[in-house]
C-alpha cells in the first residue's frame, strides 16, 4: 500500500487534528483564541530597538523551523524519545504529531531525507491574549510553503512506501502560541494548530 509520506499530517496535522483533537488529553494547552490579529510594523522602521512584536515575529519564525528539524530527526531515529517534540509544539498540535509518530513507529516506517522549508511568511501577531485558560494567549500566523521532495518514507526493508504522485510541496498555515509569556517572552512559543492552505505552490527549496 503506498502513501503520500504522511506529508499533509506530518507537515500540517490537518487531518490527524480532525481525529485527535478530542483525544489530545488533559495536559495539553487548549488551542489559542486568534482575537483580533494587528499587521506586523513596517520594516523599514528606522527604530534600532526591535519592538514587541518584531521579538515575537523572529521567536515564532525560530519555533517553526525548529519543528521541521524536531519532525525529521524524530521521524529519522524511531527510537529516540518523544520528549524533543513538546520544546517546538503544544495543544492539539502536540497531540497529533506524538500519535502520527507513535504510528508510523508501530508499523516500522522511518523516514530517509529532510524537509525543507522553502518559504517563510510572518502573517500577523496579535500579543493582546491574556486568558490562559480559555486559550487567549498572543500569537503569531506564519505561512510556510514546505519541501519534501528531498525526504521519502520507507518500511523495515527499506522500501519507499511514498505514492509516486505525492505533493512535493504544498503551504501551511500555522499559529504559534505562548502560554508562558509571563516567565519568558522569547523561549516559550510552540505551534499549537496548523492548517492546509488552498493556494500555488512555491518553488521547491
Amino acid at each position: 500500500m503506498t502513501r503520500t509520506l504522511g506529508v499533509r499530517a506530518w507537515a500540517t496535522s490537518a487531518a490527524v487534528l480532525v481525529a485527535m483533537t478530542a483525544c489530545s488529553g488533559s495536559d495539553a494547552d487548549p488551542p489559542p483564541s486568534s482575537g483580533e490579529s494587528s499587521s506586523l510594523p513596517s520594516t523599514g522602521s528606522s527604530t534600532p530597538t526591535p519592538s514587541e512584536s518584531e521579538l515575537a515575529s523572529a521567536a515564532a519564525e525560530d519555533v517553526v523551523r525548529r519543528y521541521f528539524t524536531v519532525l525529521d530527526n524524530l521521524r529519522q531515529n524511531p527510537t529516540e524519545p518523544l520528549r524533543p517534540l513538546s520544546s517546538v509544539a503544544t495543544s492539539t498540535q502536540l497531540a497529533a504529531q506524538k500519535r502520527l509518530l507513535q504510528r508510523e513507529r508501530g508499523e516500522g516506517l522511518r523516514q530517509v531525507g529532510t524537509t525543507a522549508v522553502a518559504q517563510l511568511t510572518v502573517q500577523s501577531v496579535n500579543l493582546k491574549g491574556s486568558n490562559r485558560a480559555v486559550g487567549e494567549v498572543p500569537i503569531v500566523t506564519v505561512d510556510v510553503c514546505w519541501d519534501v521532495s528531498g525526504a521519502d518514507l520507507v518500511n523495515k526493508s527499506g522500501k519507499s512506501v511514498v505514492s509516486p504522485d505525492r505533493e512535493t510541496t504544498g503551504w501551511t498555515r500555522y499559529t504559534v502560541a505562548n502560554y508562558q509569556r509571563s516567565k519568558d517572552s522569547e523561549g516559550d512559543w510552540r505551534i499549537a494548530t496548523s492548517q492546509d492552505l488552498r493556494q500555488t505552490p512555491c518553488s521547491a527549496a
